[in-house]
């Protein structure tokens, strides 16, 4: 699940991108939990008592702490936070390059090219690195998301394979691994009872089968057929219209 801000003193226009966002994603099947906020001294704030954001839209001139200044003191706070501005005003854009902003969408917004960079940051935040740790005979490991290809599962043991060619195995129930990385941001995909798969590290698929990039084939059990081409081909629209 992704956490996005939204901060501008016009709170119906606020209320419209946020309806952009959660219609977009449910186009895309992106789990999204969003959060709006009509000032920038408010945002900070938030931020300061604990709120942590994946992505946040900021306007420019506010009444009560502009987006400029906001976005200043979020980056001391966060290094990693994606920050959109969107405003009517557009000299301030040599101050928006020091602040490391990922985009500048000017008002009025239109929709269709609002949604294609929100997939653009959603992207880039899917390819940061997360961490998968898990506990085994008194240890506990760390593995980067990104390098794991699928996880197998087998009675009471789960094994991890890596792009590298290492595996890893601990004790526990596929089921709730899934759980635990839904709320990260690798999408991985339940092809079997047995696999769950890193959407990023799938060559080509069939039917009934995936093709991961070190050939690697998996079957895809009957049952999950129709859901999984739904989800991975709601996943590659979304990395097409990037």
């Amino acid at each position: 699940m992704i956490k996005v801000a939204i901060c501008d003193d016009d709170n119906l226009f606020a209320h419209q991108l946020e309806n952009i966002i959660l219609n977009t994603c449910d186009k895309e099947s992106i789990k999204v939990d969003t959060e709006i906020y009509l000032s920038g001294f408010t945002l900070e704030k938030g931020i300061l008592t604990s709120q942590k954001f994946d992505l946040i839209y900021l306007d420019i001139q506010m009444e009560n702490g502009d987006g400029i200044s906001a976005a200043k003191n979020i980056r001391k706070m966060d290094d990693n936070v994606i920050i959109i501005f969107v405003s009517s005003y557009d000299r301030y854009m040599m101050e928006l390059f020091r602040l490391d902003v990922f985009a500048f969408i000017k008002k009025p917004v239109e929709p269709d090219s609002f949604s294609k960079t929100f997939l653009e940051a959603n992207q880039k935040i899917c390819s940061k690195n997360f961490f998968f740790t898990f506990k085994y005979r008194n240890q506990e490991f760390k593995i980067p998301c990104k390098d794991i290809l699928y996880y197998e599962s087998r009675g009471r043991q789960i094994s991890i394979h890596e792009k590298s060619g290492e595996v890893h195995v601990f004790n526990g129930k596929l089921s709730d691994v899934e759980k635990n990385l839904e709320k990260w941001k690798i999408p991985f995909l339940r092809i079997h009872q047995s696999y769950l798969v890193n959407y990023f590290l799938i060559r080509s698929r069939t039917k009934s089968e995936v093709i991961l990039i070190n050939g690697t084939i998996l079957s895809i059990s009957e049952d999950r057929q129709k859901k999984f081409g739904i989800d991975y081909g709601k996943m590659l629209r979304g990395e097409i219209n990037v």
